[in-house]
């Protein structure tokens, strides 16, 4: 019935733990796909450990590195069961998590979501800090109150009045029917970031989703973690370029049309394009902020955007915004919807 897919790549550390919560499951109609990534550490080892004492579990490797978003895909790929369940190598799962998100879940359910939980380890305080206003500022208790079934127009309606935040939460949190990868294709590899808040999108402007308000799912946070190493090497691309690729696809990709329609309702015609222009307009300015000392690091981030133009030509039509009186009250007025006063900044 259901596909848990454990992408690894040189997760030995937390491997046994997260194998353990998942195998402890009272559903038991599942089998466990670990995915390794080209691991040069003791991962395929724990892995097949694990499948030599329980037949549920399949360890396969990929012939070359696909990077983390390939990684997902591959598993997708792979995946037997009619929905698949994603549970990252450093994350743990309740021991009925499959069954309650399971029995949540109505014959159109494309995607079933419930609370996760944070563990810290060896984080800074600002950043766990940081982790719990986010978490409690985006989520959807927050945001869908009391509801279970969550409809696309008003999951589309919470999207675009808070563009770029993931309310839905980390893949561990969320679970899949395999169909819905052939019906709206798979997670983009353009993003490094963001790549899970614009497929939850992907799926929920179009189907909605279930929610579970039961924590069900344990997000582990550390300092090897992927969101880590991103936010620090790579946060232009992480913060900037992954929101740019999402907002082009808001506007420009078909299977986004729901979004658009809902966008045009709440706000005058075409917001969604002017909240692109703009984006593209000040990238200039995020460089800047992110690099104030280093020409050559900035000249790099704009090379970057470059590349980026060049696999979405799309981009090459948006032309920037004049700073007119329309442009400058369509960036005043998004920012204060998606932004309001005394928000988290995003950490993930």
């Amino acid at each position: 019935m259901i596909s848990v897919c454990i992408p690894t790549y040189n997760g030995s550390e937390y491997l046994k733990a997260c194998l353990d919560s998942v195998l402890a499951q009272t559903f038991t109609d599942f089998e466990v796909l670990v995915v390794d990534d080209q691991s040069s550490d003791a991962s395929v080892a724990i892995a097949e450990e694990y499948a030599a004492a329980d037949p549920r579990v399949r360890v396969l490797i990929n012939e070359q590195n696909l990077g983390l978003v390939g990684n997902w895909n591959r598993c997708a790929e792979l995946a037997r069961g009619e929905w698949v369940k994603y549970v990252f190598q450093d994350d743990l799962i309740a021991p009925d998590c499959l069954a309650k998100m399971l029995a949540a879940a109505a014959p159109d359910t494309a995607m079933v979501v419930c609370r996760r939980d944070f563990l810290f380890e060896a984080v800074p305080e600002k950043t766990q800090r940081q982790y719990v206003k986010y978490a409690e500022a985006y989520n959807s208790d927050k945001f869908f109150s009391a509801a279970t079934v969550i409809t696309p127009e008003d999951f589309s309606a919470a999207v675009f009045t808070n563009i770029g935040k993931n309310f839905v939460g980390e893949p561990t949190a969320v679970m899949l029917r395999r169909s819905a990868f052939f019906s709206y294709g798979p997670f983009n590899r353009a993003m490094i970031q963001a790549c899970d808040l614009e497929y939850w999108t992907r799926i929920g402007v179009n189907c909605g989703m279930t929610y579970v308000p039961e924590t069900l799912a344990t997000f582990r946070v550390h300092g090897a973690s992927t969101s880590g190493s991103n936010m620090g090497g790579k946060r232009f691309r992480a913060l900037h370029l992954d929101e740019l690729v999402m907002l082009h696809d808001y506007v420009f990709n078909p299977l986004y049309a729901p979004l658009r329609a809902v966008a045009d309702r709440l706000a005058p015609a075409g917001s969604l394009k002017d909240m692109l222009a703009v984006k593209l307009r000040d990238m200039g300015m995020y460089a800047r902020r992110l690099a104030p000392d280093s020409p050559d690091l900035r000249q790099q981030m704009m090379a970057e955007l470059e590349t980026m133009k060049r696999a979405y030509p799309a981009l090459q039509g948006v032309h920037k915004l004049p700073f007119s009186r329309r442009a400058a009250f369509v960036a005043w007025k998004l920012n204060k919807l998606v932004h309001g006063p005394g928000t988290a900044e995003r950490e993930h």
